[in-house]
């Protein structure tokens, strides 16, 4: 009989059940002392289950759930966190190459600290590999995957790679309330418990995983939509930790057309343009500076960096506006969910800021 305390549930949400990815990863070597049992819960009634993975469903080698309806990221999860009882949870995707020796830089990690939250291992990605995803990477959008390179504890991790306590937890699971497509829950519920705790989850460089390129490496833009609606999500439910800032592209375009009669009435609907023009294109240009300070300034890069970056804007404010109404106008969460200012400078934004009143004073004058 093993030890409770060496016991981990491997939980893997998926909707492709590709058996390229998960077979490597169900057949990781493992510490000989500890117990591992895998549960794989399918989010999609239609999928066609491998001869492979059927076979190790059938040793019992696997539990191997398929939703009879779609139920989401969120719920997913849950499912495979009730089925199993295990003393610690380990939480990867069903499209990532891990290292080999993951499961013991975890193990090891537990044995140092059995009483932590958990651990927020490290999700790496490729190089990138087209102008697209050195705009993701320059953009920040990767950032909170390899947040294990720079930090040594932190309030959450992405859920590709990230091992929760089971007596830590508790009976919080992962919210229905973001969308079923995933985006705010693997945010919310390691916020949840690390407040609950008064702690925070232990940084694991050592547990590496790599996750592929989205749709590879090809220009997308819904999943980033789909971050900015989770943050959405999130910011209500952490209601001291927000604060607000300067306007973003989007929201400056919506303010322009809400005082569009008024600057029209007062300048002309050619300055109003003008305005409109502005926003964007202080915003590429300065996309275009920090791409050059990573090495990729091209105009592909800048362009690419601002749809993404405005794609979770926009994804940010439709969904804020609907939950919270304009009270959700300009406002901001912290990542680190660090206690917020109640506004905060960024030199970034105060350059446009800078830029865009020398414009309109060029304008009213001219």
């Amino acid at each position: 009989m093993h030890h409770l305390s060496k016991s981990v549930d491997i939980i893997i949400p998926s909707f492709r059940l590709d058996e390229q990815y998960l077979l490597p990863v169900i057949q990781l070597p493992k510490p000989a002392d500890w117990a591992f049992r895998y549960y794989i819960v399918v989010d999609n009634p239609g999928v066609k289950v491998s001869p492979a993975i059927q076979q190790l469903a059938d040793a019992g080698a696997i539990q191997l759930f398929i939703n009879p309806e779609n139920l989401g990221a969120a719920e997913s999860r849950n499912k495979g966190i009730n089925a199993g009882n295990g003393a610690w949870i380990l939480f990867l995707d069903d499209d990532i190459v891990a290292d080999n020796n993951l499961l013991f830089a975890y193990t090891a990690a537990i044995t140092k600290n059995e009483q932590a939250l958990g651990f927020i291992g490290l999700t790496d990605f490729p190089d990138p590999i087209s102008s697209f995803t050195k705009s993701v990477d320059v953009a920040g959008l990767t950032a909170n995957f390899k947040i294990a390179n720079i930090k040594d504890e932190y309030m959450w991790g992405v859920t590709a790679n990230m091992m929760y306590n089971r007596a830590a937890m508790q009976e919080l699971r992962f919210s229905d309330v973001f969308p079923k497509s995933g985006g705010g829950e693997d945010v919310d519920l390691p916020v949840q418990i690390s407040i609950r705790h008064n702690s925070k989850f232990k940084c694991l460089k050592e547990a590496k995983v790599t996750h592929p390129w989205w749709n590879n490496g090809k220009a997308h833009f819904d999943r980033f939509v789909r971050y900015g609606v989770g943050n959405a999500h999130v910011l209500p439910r952490f209601k001291k930790y927000t604060w607000y800032g300067f306007p973003n592209p989007i929201e400056s375009t919506v303010l322009l057309c809400v005082l569009a009669p008024l600057i029209i009435y007062f300048l002309s609907w050619q300055k109003w343009l003008v305005l409109v023009a502005a926003v964007w294109v202080f915003e590429m240009a300065l996309n275009y500076i920090r791409a050059s300070l990573k090495g990729y300034g091209t105009l592909t890069t800048a362009y690419y960096m601002t749809r993404l970056r405005c794609s979770v804007e926009w994804g940010l404010l439709k969904t804020g506006l609907t939950l919270q109404g304009p009270r959700a106008f300009m406002q901001r969460i912290n990542v680190d969910f660090s206690r917020p200012h109640h506004f905060r400078l960024n030199r970034w934004r105060i350059t446009k800021i800078i830029l865009f009143v020398i414009l309109l004073t060029i304008l009213i004058i001219w």
